[in-house]
Order: structure tokens, then C-alpha cells, then sequence
């Protein structure tokens, strides 16, 4: 597993927590920190700072654009209610959806395969494809935006 995988999986960590209300979003990196030395990999992570570096990049650049990256995964569900989403879906989406909004040096089909595999890993298969979904609506939208603005 790459290390910008194992960056996303802490991310998504993080933010299920948060989600459930057992962070705070004003104390993150102190709880970050508490999270990363009760973590099975710590050594792992104390052998390379750049895994955890980029989780925090993730877990507080979500953190700081959730209201846009939630209204983007809302505007995307068909038939469903984003409060009925199960937690760890709702995160993977909000991570990736992060990148894809707002990180413009990683490319979309990374971010969407990366959030497919950690679905599969985290949520199931069938989570997998529905990520996929949403998330490819996400990057579609980004693309037709942007040409509305070279024009």
C-alpha cells in the first residue's frame, strides 16, 4: 500500500471521529496527534512524516471546506438523504471531494480510484461503485465549470 493511501485511510480516520463528535475541529492536530500514537503503524509513521503530513493536510483542509464539500456530495445523491449516508461513506466522499475541489496537484482519477479502494477496504464493494458515482458527478461538474470560465 502507498503511502498517500495510508495518508487517506488516517485522514478518513480522523474525520469519522470528528463526524461522530469525538474531535473537535478546534483541537484537531492535538487530537491528531493522540490518534497517530495509539495507531498500530505509529512506527511506521515516525519513519515517514510525510504520511502523516498529508493526512493532516487532508483532515484540515476538509475540516475548512466541509460546508462546500457537503453541498457538493448533497447536490450529487439521487434519492437518497445525505444524513442517511452511512459515516464511513459519507468521509470517504468528503476526503476525495476535497481533492477533487480543491487539490489541483492531484489528478481526479487518482483521487476517485484511491476513494474506491479505501470503500472497498472500509465500507464493502457495493460501497465502492456507489463512490464512484458521486464522485465521478464531482470531477464532471469540475471539468464543465471550468470551461465556463475559459469561455
Amino acid at each position: 500500500m502507498g503511502e498517500r493511501r495510508k495518508s487517506r485511510e488516517i485522514a478518513l480516520q480522523m474525520l469519522f471521529s470528528f463526524d461522530l463528535g469525538q474531535q473537535s475541529g478546534k483541537t484537531i492536530k492535538k487530537d491528531f496527534q493522540k490518534l497517530l500514537e495509539s495507531h498500530p503503524d505509529k512506527k511506521e509513521f515516525a519513519e515517514h512524516p510525510e504520511i502523516t503530513a498529508f493526512a493532516l493536510e487532508l483532515v484540515e483542509g476538509t475540516i475548512a471546506e466541509l460546508a462546500k464539500i457537503d453541498k457538493a456530495i448533497k447536490n450529487r445523491l439521487k434519492n437518497w438523504d445525505f444524513e442517511r449516508l452511512a459515516n464511513v461513506d459519507k468521509n470517504i466522499l468528503r476526503v476525495a471531494s476535497y481533492e477533487l475541489l480543491f487539490r489541483e496537484d492531484i489528478p481526479a482519477p487518482v483521487t476517485i480510484n484511491e476513494a474506491i479502494e479505501i470503500a472497498k477496504s472500509f465500507s464493502g464493494e457495493e460501497a465502492g461503485k456507489f463512490i464512484n458515482g458521486i464522485l465521478d458527478n464531482i470531477k464532471k461538474d469540475i471539468k464543465i465549470k471550468k470551461k465556463e470560465r475559459a469561455v
